[in-house]
């Protein structure tokens, strides 16, 4: 009766293995029908997903978010989506950048307009949000002490700008007596 439990336990390390490997061959599931987007969501959440970058010989960037938030007296600052709270926080954040890299537009743009929502929420006197991603490339102490530096491209970037409150017609009406 207990070889049953571990079965099932080999079956599920298996499958979750192998997602593991299809995730770092770069293979993307959820074009594949129904099933293929739940195994897309389950390697998200559990990180199986990934492409496991750092075993490629490719330079290892990282997308950075810069939100400027202008007033409607056209002070700007600059903010980001840091939180704080902790490193998986701040990883999560560094994460989200990330998603930067999708060849879907659409999700990209998708993704902005999140973003700029948020930073409305947290800063209701915003008029505009300003939001650039940039693709930064860092290198190693003896690679700057020969000569590179470290390189920054721009990637992608969005403006928004919050409507504007409608002023309503008021019609009275007005009685001759």
């Amino acid at each position: 009766m207990r070889s049953i439990p571990r079965r099932w336990l080999l079956v599920l390390s298996a499958a979750h293995l192998l997602l593991v490997t299809l995730g770092a061959a770069g293979v993307e599931l959820h074009d594949v029908g129904p099933i293929g987007r739940l195994l897309d969501h389950y390697g998200l959440a559990s990180g199986a997903g990934c492409e496991y970058g750092f075993f490629t010989s490719r330079d290892h960037g990282q997308f950075v978010l810069h939100i400027d938030v202008i007033d409607a007296e056209g002070r700007q600052t600059t903010r980001s989506l840091d939180t704080g709270a902790s490193h998986e926080a701040e990883l999560r954040v560094a994460h989200i950048a990330n998603e930067f890299e999708t060849k879907k537009p659409e999700l990209r743009r998708e993704l902005a307009r999140s973003i700029a929502a948020k930073m409305f929420e947290r800063h209701p006197e915003a008029r505009e949000v300003v939001l650039r991603v940039e693709y930064f490339v860092a290198v190693s102490m003896a690679e700057h002490q020969r000569g590179r530096e470290p390189r920054v491209t721009p990637f992608y970037d969005a403006r928004f700008r919050k409507p504007r409150p409608r002023l309503e017609a008021r019609h009275g009406s007005a009685h001759s007596g």
